[in-house]
């Protein structure tokens, strides 16, 4: 019990490294909505502007377009990339954090 009570104290901290990276230069609609605060709308604004406009180099660039918001840029900060895959998954846990669990 003890160690259930630790572990659901430590798992906010760990929530953070579990979120995916979208690359706003690369992805395709379905992957940008992926990120909480990315709605169709954002990310067909996100296409639409890369296609005319060519990659995004910071997020102040993305400040520019229509729903983007300074509050919205930064929620979705963390999981957004400019350079890199088009979308990289959460990261898995390590094998020996499954033995642990298991004792």
């Amino acid at each position: 019990m003890k160690k259930f009570l630790v572990a659901l104290a430590l798992a906010p901290l760990c929530i953070g490294a579990a979120f995916a990276t979208v690359n706003v230069n690369t992805a395709q609609q379905s992957e940008l909505v992926r990120v909480k605060g990315i709605d169709k709308h954002k990310a067909r604004a996100i296409i639409t502007h890369r296609s005319e406009n060519g990659p995004y180099d910071s997020l102040e660039d993305l400040e520019k377009l229509p729903g983007f918001t300074p509050e919205v840029v930064a929620r979705v900060a963390p999981h957004i990339a400019f350079e890199g895959d088009a979308w990289t998954p959460p990261a898995k846990p390590s094998k020996e954090k499954d033995k642990d669990r298991k004792k």
